[in-house]
């Protein structure tokens, strides 16, 4: 039997990143205080999943407990699959798609390294809070890039190993008990690019930040 990745925010602490990630002015007070971040960014880089078009299909991995769907309309014609490695996270999160009336939301467990997807399946691949979290996260930018249509855009958040002092201290600490650390912004801009994905864009926050990029046309 193959271990699986494990999801840190499946436990007791999942339970209290809930609890904050869907009051967003406590998930800004927490970045700032203890990480040193703007967390503001994560809200407001959901805005484009409340515009996509009829008939388009997104996929959200990992979904957590279902934080993007705060963006997403009751109404909206979509096909909406949200995806996690733990059966605790998608538990959560199917109380919350029911919490908002989300009946096109589908659920689905999901390696972030090895997707359950089709080639150029998904219009918008969502990725939040995620890559951070994996000893492999090269793999998981490619296995994104592969499940993107030609066209299609990825949008996400992910903590970098950068220049803020406060996060790497807490990175640090977290590595002695066996947490991946985040990976440095050029590198992920690097596995972008080489995955495939056009114009790749870190934002400019420093320590947890936007990323964006699109699948080209062809």
């Amino acid at each position: 039997m193959v271990d699986r990745p494990v999801n840190i925010c499946a436990g007791p602490f999942g339970a209290i990143y809930d609890l904050y990630i869907e009051r967003p002015w406590l998930m800004r007070l927490i970045g700032r205080v203890i990480w040193g971040i703007d967390a503001s960014v994560l809200y407001t880089s959901m805005k484009p999943i409340g515009q996509v078009g009829h008939g388009a299909t997104i996929i959200d991995v990992p979904c957590g407990g279902g934080v993007a769907f705060r963006a997403l309309r009751p109404e909206q014609k979509v096909r909406y699959v949200a995806a996690d490695i733990s059966e605790r996270m998608l538990e959560r999160a199917e109380r919350r798609a029911k919490r908002y009336s989300l009946e096109q939301v589908e659920f689905r467990s999901a390696d972030m390294t090895a997707l359950p997807f089709n080639d150029d399946e998904a219009d918008l691949f969502l990725s939040y809070s995620g890559l951070h979290m994996l000893e492999d996260p090269q793999s998981a930018v490619r296995e994104i890039a592969r499940c993107l249509k030609p066209g299609g855009e990825l949008i996400g958040t992910t903590f970098l190993w950068d220049e803020n002092s406060r996060s790497r201290r807490l990175f640090q600490l977290g590595a002695r008990r066996g947490h991946p650390l985040p990976p440095t912004r050029e590198d992920l801009l690097g596995w972008l690019s080489a995955a495939g994905i056009a114009e790749p864009w870190i934002g400019p926050q420093s320590a947890f930040a936007v990323l964006r990029g699109r699948k080209p046309m062809g």
